[in-house]
């Protein structure tokens, strides 16, 4: 049996993903677990920093993309033959003798014109993942929409300090990235780098010098950040004036608020002493 892992953190591509995956191994009649893992500290640890990610049998074999049905089904090994090319004499012709590439005994014969009985059946099984990936395509882009939609009747990010949504131009804006799925660790994350912040740059803060945010990467509208400061996981994000670094040890000292605050006040230093 093979074991099938989903690596995502509960966006819809990751959603899309899994019922992929559960088609693929239903349209291929194996048999296959499949785990859908969403903590962050785990999948950073499997050497994955994009998702959705497809492990099997303990190996990555796809991240950071959205495969169809087809494509999963290949990565399980689902075995294709010379009559998938159309089961004619040419590609019959080309086998010569040799055993069918969907895995049953039958040999192709140089003579042979038509498809084996195995090769109908792989015929039958693209016809099986076809249905299944239009069905699915269809339920994630219902899924996407109906996302959309709630996202723009709420805010992407969550400022504090004076309040003013418009950020100044030498504003040094702190940001918290983070996904729609949130676990305790995350949410410690972004509690403590408000303190962080609160604690020493209070009159900053109320001045507009210094803007924190707290922003979902998963909501439509905020993709651009991604690409923008590269993100591969949850992290503390400080821009200014074009500059940016990501503080990325956050996760190292989570354990230890006092090094936490220290990292993050250290970082809000640099910044406005430069």
């Amino acid at each position: 049996m093979k074991k099938i892992q989903i690596l995502g953190t509960g966006c819809p591509k990751c959603k899309t993903l899994m019922a992929n995956t559960g088609a693929a191994v239903k349209a291929a009649g194996i048999e296959a677990s499949i785990e859908k893992v969403e903590d962050i500290q785990q999948i950073v640890k499997m050497g994955v920093m994009m998702t959705p990610a497809i492990v099997i049998d303990g190996k990555v074999v796809s991240s950071g993309k959205l495969l169809a049905v087809d494509d999963i089904a290949a990565l399980l090994g689902t075995p294709t033959c010379g009559c998938e090319r159309g089961g004619d004499a040419a590609s019959a012709k080309e086998a010569k003798s040799a055993p069918c590439g969907c895995g049953c005994s039958s040999d192709h014969k140089e003579n042979d014109t038509a498809p084996s009985p195995c090769c109908r059946g792989q015929g039958r099984l693209k016809k099986a993942i076809t249905a299944a990936l239009l069905l699915f395509v269809g339920a994630s882009i219902a899924v996407v929409v109906t996302k959309e939609m709630k996202a723009r009747s709420a805010s992407a990010s969550t400022p504090i300090g004076n309040g003013a949504p418009v950020v100044r131009a030498d504003a040094l804006v702190v940001y918290y990235f983070h996904g729609t799925r949130r676990c305790q660790t995350c949410n410690k994350i972004e509690a403590l780098t408000r303190q962080a912040v609160a604690a020493k740059y209070t009159q900053e803060l109320a001045d507009g010098k210094i803007v924190f945010r707290s922003v979902n990467m998963e909501e439509a509208g905020n993709e651009h950040f991604v690409e923008e400061f590269e993100m591969t996981s949850n992290a503390v994000v400080m821009q200014k004036k074009g500059e940016f670094e990501k503080l990325e040890a956050v996760w190292d000292f989570v354990g230890e608020p006092p090094k936490f605050m220290d990292y993050i006040q250290a970082g809000i230093a640099k910044f406005l002493t430069e």
